[in-house]
């Protein structure tokens, strides 16, 4: 009640803290009005609970009928007092809970209207990589960035929409062939079998050459054949991201433009890209520091 008080003038608050001083003033009604209705003989019973000598003081001042009309005047006084002043704290807290909202509201409206969607921007990025390359729906492209010793997709693009829905798992520091390319900074793959022919051949290799399980296999839902990943480095010469190329045909990758696109000027670009918006990127740092 003081903090809604605050910014009001001292006439308002003086006000609003006689109002809302109403808990005692209803106490008091309530016992001034059970007096009143009981039967004269328990009325009598219960003044001779105050002491004689107050007991002929009050009555040498006023009549017993009179001092019966007092209390009648004082609990009705007391009853207003406690409804009214119930009221006027209600509306008064409501307003502040509608003025507070309303600025909660503005803030978070605000925030968002700043708030940079990094997976779109990435997302963007790898589009373009896409249409340069002329990659058709057997192709992927997806931009991981290393969080809490997992890889986190901070960007992708398919023209198949089967293969361009954001990722909701981690990926594992030492799994697939984004591991590969973190640890030796270039790494292209197109020896692995056609699943379709002999999903056990495919399922074999992915399990020896990328310390993937058969259960973890089940659930990919693009089964590659073709990799080529790229580590990115930033100015403090420390890898920050992989981009990773997928093919679901063993010569669906134009490794050599792939080559020539993923040049060092081309990596510096895209690693300044991602330090930049660094802060903006979602981690689940940020995520275990928040309670989640």
């Amino acid at each position: 009640m003081e903090i809604s008080l605050e910014d009001l003038p001292w006439y308002k608050r003086l006000g609003y803290q006689i109002a809302s001083a109403s808990l005692l003033p209803t106490i008091i009604s309530a016992i001034g009005f059970s007096y009143i209705g009981v039967p004269e003989s328990l009325q009598i019973t219960i003044r001779r609970w105050i002491p004689e000598i107050i007991r002929e003081h009050m009555l040498w001042v006023c009549s017993t009928s009179s001092w019966l009309i007092i209390l009648l005047a004082i609990s009705v006084i007391c009853l207003i007092w406690g409804g009214v002043g119930s009221h006027v704290s209600m509306a008064l807290i409501k307003k502040k809970f509608k003025e507070l909202f309303a600025s909660h509201e503005s803030l978070r409206q605000e925030s968002e209207s700043k708030s940079i969607n990094c997976y779109s921007l990435f997302s963007n990025w790898l589009y373009s990589y896409s249409k340069h390359l002329g990659l058709t729906t057997d192709e992927r492209v997806s931009l991981y960035k290393l969080d809490m010793n997992l890889f986190s997709c901070i960007g992708r693009y398919s023209e198949n929409e089967l293969f361009n829905s954001k990722p909701t798992r981690f990926y594992p520091r030492g799994q697939g062939g984004i591991s590969k390319a973190w640890e030796v900074g270039i790494f292209e793959d197109t020896s692995a079998p056609d699943p379709v022919d002999n999903m056990q051949a495919w399922t074999t290799y992915n399990i020896e050459n990328y310390n993937f399980t058969e259960k973890e296999l089940s659930n990919i839902r693009m089964k590659s054949r073709a990799f080529y990943g790229v580590r990115l480095k930033g100015f403090s010469n420390g890898t920050i991201a992989v981009v990773l190329f997928e093919s679901l045909n063993p010569n669906g990758l134009p490794l050599g433009k792939l080559k020539r696109l993923l040049n060092d000027q081309e990596k510096m670009n895209l690693s300044a890209l991602i330090e930049s918006l660094d802060k903006h990127i979602p981690t689940l740092e940020s995520a275990r520091e928040e309670g989640f």
